[in-house]
């Protein structure tokens, strides 16, 4: 028996049994429960047959069947019609279809669906989707009682076909998400979705939006990609001009492993220092690591940084190295004044040592120091350490054959300290130093100075004195008494930080230092600009001049300046100088010599020489005349100029000159 018939039978057996109002029911499948509670009576299958009838009348009378197809047009088109059906989510789309829609029926095309809907159901079982379909009507809508009404848009989102569907066109296709069936009209989507699934994946969409924005909100954005920059000596970001080299690459990866490394063989003394610098750049410079720089054969030895290494650790120096001539110790903090000692007493063979932040050390243990170094030593660097009269007082008397002397922000350093420099005019200072001159008499059997001394005699090999930011004032009376002992023997000259220093003392800087290279007098502002131009025009030949916060520097004394060492000058600091210092006097490092004219009319050009053609660096920082024009002019002048240093220039912009091997130090643009 035909599984269609049966379900037929039973439910019009049950509609009987209603109808007589027996309280007896039959057992019964789960498709005819399953018709019954979708709507699918013998009411309705008896339409459909109708249906069927009146479709197969309509193909057999042509013209009567298009006029009949006009009038139930017209019928649908009122809106006189009730939905019901059903149809199952795995029914699938007739593939046989070979007619037009638009040459069908409203009618045929509602009985074609609906057979097929209901031979698949039989088949594939219970389903949730849920079609309404819009039925025939004649001007008053006929609603079933076991069936639900649901307007032509929702219908046509949950997957409906009606009569207006069939009129319109269409094709039916299954979802992509959830498998229902439902029509797709005009252009095929790239994903086929039914509307419930277009509305659910747009609030899944918006959710992820917004949960995107609240996390970029709350997350610090990722900031964009850069040029490599990297720090220079003075604290300076700067571009890397070119790539690492292979050398440099190597030296990094060995010093980010440095403790996988036992030795380092045969390296060049400047991958050496280089591999020197990173180590200590990194913190890993220590009691252990220091050993890979030592050894019995080296006679000069650099440490960056020994701020991990303590007073033990600076003692193996001199045993590990113990022809040692050169030392250079930075932050070396941990140093005491026996370890100090030790060094000098196990190193003798040091001529050069540098020493910077050994603030451990006492004046007492640095004079003991220069005791035992006594004539060994050739040059003297201390910086920010307890340095004080004791010790300038054994370093002036027991190193007499020293060439260099560095002292730079040592905080017991004072006046009489510098007083020592130059001949005693008092009788303190002569007791003062008569008593050091006996001790050395005393000490200084094999040590090279030998002999009594009784009379003050001065540091006749000195070269090089840098007296740099002391923490005391001095006395420009003094700074005098030290140019006029020592000013004819000086090449190099840095009292950078005398704020006492005036005119006078440039007159005698005139008079007395007819040899200097190189002149630093930063900071000392109570020098006017008339003194200095006379005296750059008494001296000449320097190559490097560092004037830097001389605030009444004037244009007059830097056209003195480069008129006389202009050809010499390699490196020049017009930092701060910022009060007089106008245009013209920087258009003279081109060789454009202005004059004022009287009356206040323009300033003309006097004189056109050569100008600064060796210069090499210049530091025009915080003097806001320097202009993109003043510097075209320059550059274009100074042909050997490789790094320019403008902070705070706010008119230096990235229209600035340009050229291979030229770099700008500070420009706005350049960190913005």
């Amino acid at each position: 028996m035909d599984p269609n018939d049966r379900a037929r039978g039973n439910a019009a057996g049950r509609a009987g049994g209603r109808s007589k109002g027996a309280g007896i029911r039959g057992p019964s499948s789960a498709l005819t429960d399953y018709l019954q509670e979708i709507g699918v009576t013998e009411h309705f299958r008896e339409r459909r047959r109708r249906e069927a009838e009146e479709r197969a009348a309509a193909e057999q009378g042509g013209q009567q069947g298009q006029q009949q197809g006009e009038q139930q047009q017209t019928n649908a088109e009122a809106g006189n019609a009730d939905e019901e059906g059903t149809e199952t989510e795995n029914a699938e789309p007739d593939h046989e279809e070979t007619q037009d829609v638009e040459e069908e029926t409203a009618d045929s095309a509602l009985a074609a669906d609906m057979q097929h809907a209901e031979d698949q159901a039989q088949e594939a079982g219970p389903s949730t989707v849920t079609v309404q379909i819009k039925a025939k009507g004649k001007g008053k809508r006929k609603k079933d009682e076991e069936s639900d009404y649901e307007p032509e848009d929702e219908m046509t989102v949950r997957g409906g076909l009606n009569r207006s569907s069939a009129r319109k066109g269409g094709r039916m296709h299954d979802c992509d998400m959830c498998g229902k069936r439902f029509l797709v009209r005009g252009e095929m989507p790239d994903q086929l979705l039914c509307a419930a699934c277009r509305r659910s994946k747009d609030k899944a969409s918006a959710a992820d939006a917004a949960s995107v924005a609240r996390r970029a909100r709350t997350v610090q954005k990722k900031p964009a990609a850069r040029h490599k920059m990297r720090k220079t000596e003075g604290g300076l970001l700067e571009f890397e001009a070119e790539l690492p080299t292979l050398q440099n690459l190597c030296v990094r990866a060995i010093a980010r492993h440095l403790d996988q490394v036992d030795s380092f063989g045969e390296v060049s003394g400047p991958s050496l220092d280089r591999l020197n610098r990173i180590i200590s750049k990194l913190r890993v410079l220590d009691a252990q690591t220091m050993r890979l720089f030592m050894g019995a054969d080296r006679t000069s030895v650099t440490l960056y940084d020994c701020t991990r290494i303590d007073a033990t650790g600076l003692r193996r120096i001199s045993d590990e190295c113990p022809m040692l001539e050169r030392l250079d110790l930075q932050f070396c903090g941990r140093m005491d004044g026996a370890s100090l000692l030790a060094l000098a007493q196990g190193l003798p063979k040091l001529q050069h040592v540098r020493l910077d932040g050994a603030f451990l050390v006492r004046d007492t243990e640095w004079a003991a120091f220069f005791r035992e170094a006594g004539g060994r030593l050739r040059s003297f660097s201390a910086a920010f350490a307890g340095f004080g009269p004791q010790a300038m007082r054994a370093l002036v008397t027991h190193c007499v054959n020293i060439e260099s002397l560095r002292l730079a922000e040592c905080s017991d350093f004072d006046d009489d300290c510098l007083a020592m420099l130059a001949v005693p005019i008092t009788e303190y200072e002569e007791a003062e130093q008569e008593a050091e001159r006996k001790l050395r008499a005393e000490t200084g059997k094999g040590k090279q100075a030998v002999g009594t001394v009784l009379s003050w005699q001065p540091l006749a090999q000195l070269r090089v004195l840098e007296l740099q930011r002391p923490h005391k004032p001095m006395v420009c009376t003094t700074a005098r008494r030290v140019v006029r002992a020592l000013g004819a023997q000086l090449r190099v000259l840095d009292m950078s930080g005398f704020r006492d220093l005036d005119d006078g003392f440039m007159g005698d800087m005139g008079d007395h230092a007819t040899s200097l290279q190189e002149l630093a007098l930063a900071s000392c502002d109570s020098i006017t600009g008339d003194a200095m131009a006379a005296f750059f025009a008494r001296r000449n030949g320097f190559t490097r001049v560092d004037l830097g916060r001389c605030y009444m520097l004037t244009d007059n004394a830097v056209q003195e300046l480069v008129r006389h060492s202009g050809a010499t000058l390699r490196h020049l600091s017009l930092n701060s100088v910022d009060d007089s210092l106008t245009q013209n006097g920087l258009l003279a490092l081109a060789g454009q010599m202005f004059e004022q004219c009287v009356g206040g009319k323009e300033p003309r050009l006097a004189e056109q020489t050569l100008g600064c053609v060796g210069l090499e660096v210049l530091d025009v920082s915080w003097v806001r005349s320097t202009t993109d024009n003043v510097l075209e002019t320059v550059v274009s002048q100074c042909k050997r100029l490789a790094s320019i240093s403008v902070y705070g220039c706010g008119s230096v912009s990235a229209f600035a000159p340009v050229r291979p091997g030229l770099k700008y130090v500070g420009r706005e643009c350049d960190t913005l």
